[in-house]
């Protein structure tokens, strides 16, 4: 917590500023008061960059607060709320968005159509989702934006990647000159963009990047983007704080106003002072692990199946945390809640590798029919190398690392010498993922939100481009995670024989249909995939816990539906529903 004391002092929890009713007068009549809301980030600020196509040391927090999001989607509502971008219509081939009047940079810049299909394009060269189905996009005039596609398109696939996995960020003027050379050289083009560390943004929200040190992201308000007249505080800052335990002391001492998510159990809850408010809701996220498809055993379908069946989803649940979390129900890319929906009658048809047990008898056949053999109580290959599987986690993520320790005990207590491998998270997301240097790491096998409803998306994160970066190489994975595109064969369901899929053409056919027997169908083929060939390995599901503290800020009534978004520490400030209570 070095550097925590300094900073609190001029935060809104401990009445900072020159005076309380101080403040600069704005156009309307109100009031901005020189107080600060900090926040947490788990990353060290110096080493944050703001380019998103750059998957090293990106943004965690604080890109949600610089940068408007296309569209929210509330997760009380399950629906989707307008912001940058205020309408949007579909034809029988097209999407048109209409952006939100007086959008501008922090230099001043209009924010334009143009900006849009900047940001739009390098997605498509990149392997973004919506590349699966746009044909091209245009600017029709300042403010309109068309996408183009090759054939009708799943709407709920579109709104979700484009309304809601967007922020409006890769301004035309920082980013264009990365698109004209991936335009004329694609290869060498999409290695400078992916290169390129953005490390002072221009914003587009409402508070602008004012600059980092060791221990602090700090951003200042700007005056001109259409909400600031909402927002009555000058500085929203970030500290640094990489692991729980920091976060838990902050919170209790109130040194910080704010935390976007924490894994809280409930003696910490109890010591929190009554002026912290808890807001939960489904986080679509959860526990797994990802095998390096590269590593001569994790890249071996029968070490990951043996591996599949050995693990106790529900033991790894107890002791990291069963009041915020869930075993997988099933080893496939599709969440719990949404099984028994997507593959109704076929779930049968699929391996139970054992959520509530572990299957060690059928984990010993699989590894004997590939050729492995125990000796001494370890498993040897067929070349005498002894099985080594150790599981990289954050090591600041309390409950993340209790389950990879359970992990790790039951992986050794079946033969496999497992250790684990703890390290920042800022040192495995910004060097360590992104470069693949891993045997199995902890890492989401679902895509967030509400989209990890939707099979579409948590397959894709599965088995094409997972949002943590992970260089994992597997076949099918998009060329950005170190896949080609390639298919994948597994036994036939159901059946004798095998199939071979494309799960990168099977997904983009899935982003064009339009009817639900369609979607299902490929649902149920690709899930079939992923329970066969477990290129992540689902362990966990959760809820969210985000945290605001209501002392000196004022904000809304716990259980409110308005702050159940993803993240409420950023949102809610452009809607003037956390400000500086100065009465």
């Amino acid at each position: 917590m070095a550097g925590t004391a300094g900073a609190a002092a001029l935060a809104g929890c401990s009445g900072g500023g020159d005076d309380d009713n101080g403040g600069d007068g704005t156009g309307d009549g109100s009031q901005i008061y020189d107080k600060k809301h900090i926040s947490r980030v788990n990353q060290v600020p110096t080493n944050i960059q703001w380019n998103p196509s750059n998957p090293s040391s990106y943004a965690q927090a604080s890109q949600n607060l610089l940068f408007d999001r296309f569209a929210q989607y509330n997760l009380a509502k399950n629906e989707f709320v307008p912001y940058a971008v205020t309408d949007w219509s579909f034809g029988d081939k097209s999407f048109t968005m209409k952006l939100r009047d007086g959008l501008t940079w922090a230099n001043g810049d209009a924010v334009t159509a143009d900006d849009i299909v900047t940001q739009l394009k390098l997605g498509m060269h990149t392997g973004t989702g919506y590349a699966d189905y746009t044909k091209s996009i245009e600017a029709k005039d300042d403010s309109t934006v068309v996408m183009h596609f090759s054939q009708p398109v799943n709407k709920t696939i579109v709104k979700f990647q484009v309304l809601v996995n967007n922020h409006v960020q890769q301004k035309k003027s920082v980013f264009g000159k990365y698109l004209n050379k991936i335009e004329k050289d694609e290869k060498s083009g999409l290695h400078e963009l992916q290169n390129f560390a953005w490390k002072e943004p221009i914003a587009s929200g409402p508070f602008a990047f004012e600059s980092t040190s060791q221990q602090q992201v700090v951003t200042k308000r700007r005056d001109d983007h259409p909400d600031s007249d909402k927002i009555n505080f000058e500085t929203y800052s970030y500290l640094y704080m990489e692991g729980n335990q920091s976060v838990y002391n902050a919170m209790t001492s109130n040194q910080i106003d704010s935390v976007a998510t924490a894994f809280t159990p409930p003696h910490i809850l109890d010591q929190l002072p009554k002026s912290w408010q808890e807001i939960k809701f489904p986080s679509g996220v959860g526990y797994g692990l990802v095998p390096q498809f590269d590593h001569k055993h994790a890249g071996d379908r029968a070490v990951r199946q043996a591996i599949a069946y050995v693990l106790d989803r529900k033991a790894i649940v107890k002791n990291a945390g069963p009041a915020s979390k869930k075993p997988a129900e099933l080893s496939v890319g599709i969440a719990s809640s949404a099984v028994d929906k997507w593959l109704g009658d076929s779930r049968n048809d699929f391996t139970d590798y054992g959520k509530s047990e572990s299957k060690t008898a059928k984990a010993e056949a699989v590894l004997k029919d590939a050729g492995y053999k125990k000796q001494g109580g370890t498993w040897h290959d067929s070349d005498g190398d002894v099985v080594k599987l150790p599981v990289q986690v954050p090591s600041g993520w309390s409950d993340w690392v209790t389950a990879t320790q359970t992990v790790v005990d039951q992986l050794n207590s079946f033969g496999f010498k497992s250790s684990v491998d703890g390290r920042t998270f800022g040192n495995l997301q910004g060097q360590v993922w992104p470069n693949g240097n891993f045997v199995l790491a902890s890492g989401s096998w679902l895509p967030g939100g509400g989209q990890a409803t939707f099979p579409y998306f948590s397959l894709r994160q599965m088995m094409l481009e997972n949002y943590r970066g992970f260089t994992y190489n597997y076949p099918a994975a998009n060329e950005n995670r170190g896949g080609n595109h390639g298919t994948v064969t597994v036994p036939k369901r159901g059946g004798s024989g095998e199939m071979t899929v494309n799960p990168s053409e099977r997904l983009k056919a899935m982003s064009h249909a339009t009817d639900e027997a369609k979607v299902t169908e490929i649902a149920v083929e690709q899930a079939w995939v992923t329970n066969q060939d477990l290129p992540m390995l689902p362990v966990a599901e959760k809820q969210t816990q985000s945290f605001l503290t209501g002392d000196v800020w004022d904000i809304p009534e716990k259980g409110a539906e308005v702050s159940k978004v993803r993240w409420p520490e950023t949102w809610l400030p452009r809607l003037g529903k956390m400000n500086y209570a100065s009465n």
